[in-house]
């Protein structure tokens, strides 16, 4: 977007962009789309990196937590590693397309809300990718706890989120509640994960480094629960 400029996840914060009301957190939303944009449009090429970059992390059963119309789950299920993909999203013509273009024997949709009851009924997942979800939703506490509920016994999760002028100020972006800040989104990990930070620039993808000028906040995280993994930290550096 420059990554935020895609309304993701799997509930939408702002009634007013659909012309009612106060905020609050309802389905529906514009939604990139490959197929109807150009390849090599800037936008298209940084939200494919971001999935490469969660592919190579995670293995096993994975759950694309905010699918949108399902193309980063077919870039998730093309890792070496990842035996099949879950992509939930509870916008129901983002699901239809998803199926429709993007199912396969390894790639199945599910039209969910992650925040309802029901989600914690899921089986585990080994791997979640959450990419530009958080900053849709007013309590995005409530989505970290779910994932962190659905993520196996050495599971990994690989999320993401714009960085932007923090939680207390409304963010300009159609669909989004806020973008926070880096610290902010390190608290809203460390209660669940142990995560380590990412920046994006461009396509590129680097352990966070001060001074970096980065767009966007990515974080792998294993859950707290788990031993840490003595050499199993993300590789050093993916440049795309």
């Amino acid at each position: 977007m420059s990554a935020s400029r895609e309304h993701r996840g799997p509930v939408r914060a702002d009634a007013a962009h659909a012309g009612r009301g106060a905020a609050r957190e309802r389905p529906g939303r514009e939604h990139l789309e490959p197929m109807r944009h150009r390849l090599t449009h800037g936008r298209v090429r940084e939200h494919f990196a971001r999935y490469r970059f969660a592919a190579e992390l995670l293995r096993g059963r994975v759950l694309d937590a905010g699918c949108g119309t399902g193309y980063g789950s077919q870039i998730l299920a093309g890792a070496a590693e990842v035996r099949e993909v879950l992509g939930i999203d509870q916008d129901p013509r983002a699901i239809a397309h998803a199926r429709r273009f993007y199912s396969s024997s390894r790639v199945r949709f599910l039209c969910e809300d992650l925040l309802s009851p029901g989600a914690a009924n899921l089986p585990a997942f080994d791997g979640i990718a959450c990419l530009e979800v958080l900053e849709h939703l007013e309590q995005p506490e409530r989505l970290l706890e779910t994932l962190h509920l659905l993520l196996a016994p050495g599971g990994r999760l690989v999320i993401s989120t714009p960085l932007g002028r923090g939680r207390a100020v409304p963010s300009r972006e159609a669909g989004h509640a806020f973008q926070l800040l880096r610290d902010e989104f390190e608290r809203l990990l460390a209660p669940r994960f142990r995560a380590r930070l990412f920046g994006q620039k461009g396509e590129g993808i680097e352990p966070w480094r001060r001074g970096g000028r980065y767009f966007l906040m990515l974080a792998a995280c294993d859950s707290l629960l788990d031993e840490p993994r003595a050499g199993a930290g993300p590789p050093a550096r993916i440049a795309r």
